[in-house]
């Protein structure tokens, strides 16, 4: 009898954490710093989780050479090519001259080709980066 009175009422479940994620993805850059610096002294694993969960591609143009090199082991030249498209011109040159010649080809060639589920397929794409790079940070082989 009690299960059924648990299930009947009504209850508002927030999660906390999404929405500050949600909010640092939209902050500029300079303000989450700041923000995720101060709840590091207060709370460093929160901190780090929060860095983590707000990176996003886009975040990728702040990033210094080497880190962005790391990319090209992980992630192969068709999945950066469609995670390059619809964005800033002067990004993709940036991020296809740190790569070699036959990789930075084959991104490019996947870049320049029109597909009928791009829309998607560069989401995918996109996430699938960010995915390495928070693999990457946890590992301590990269500064997010």
């Amino acid at each position: 009898m009690e299960a059924n009175n648990n299930n009947n009422t009504n209850s508002i479940f927030i999660n906390g954490k999404a929405q500050i994620i949600e909010m640092l993805q939209h902050m500029p850059r300079e303000e989450r710093s700041r923000l995720l610096k101060n709840l590091k002294l207060r709370n460093p694993q929160l901190a780090e989780e929060l860095t983590e969960q707000c990176f996003t591609f886009s975040d990728l143009d702040n990033l210094s050479d080497s880190d962005l090199q790391m990319i090209f082991q992980y992630i192969t030249a068709p999945i950066l090519g469609m995670a390059l498209k619809n964005i800033e011109r002067s990004f993709q040159r940036r991020l296809l001259s740190l790569a070699s010649r036959d990789y930075a080809e084959e991104a490019f060639r996947v870049l320049k080709t029109p597909y009928s589920t791009e829309k998607r397929d560069i989401k995918r794409a996109q996430n699938k980066i960010v995915e390495v790079l928070v693999s990457l940070k946890k590992r301590r082989q990269i500064n997010l």
